[in-house]
């Protein structure tokens, strides 16, 4: 599995997190994305997920690599963190 990569920016406000990612897309650098979004307002509760060049398998490969980053996450909070 590779090696978990944040984009800078991880804390910053949506719209510079999402221009700094249509940025490298511009420049050809993403190969494939996963994209989930919890939505509020009328569609409250809904959550809206969205894919580039991703099949199944590309679609688990990205959604593994999440999960890691979350577990990497839970672990350092817990036990890293004081």
């Amino acid at each position: 599995m590779a090696k978990i990569i944040h984009f800078p920016n991880k804390d910053k406000d949506l719209i510079e997190q999402l221009e700094y990612i249509t940025e490298q897309a511009r420049e050809g650098k993403i190969k494939n994305y996963a994209f989930a979004a919890e939505l509020q307002g009328e569609d409250e509760g809904l959550v809206a997920t969205s894919y580039y060049n991703a099949d199944v398998g590309t679609k688990q490969l990205l959604n593994s690599h999440i999960q890691v980053d979350i577990v990497a996450e839970v672990v350092n909070v817990n036990f890293f963190e004081e």
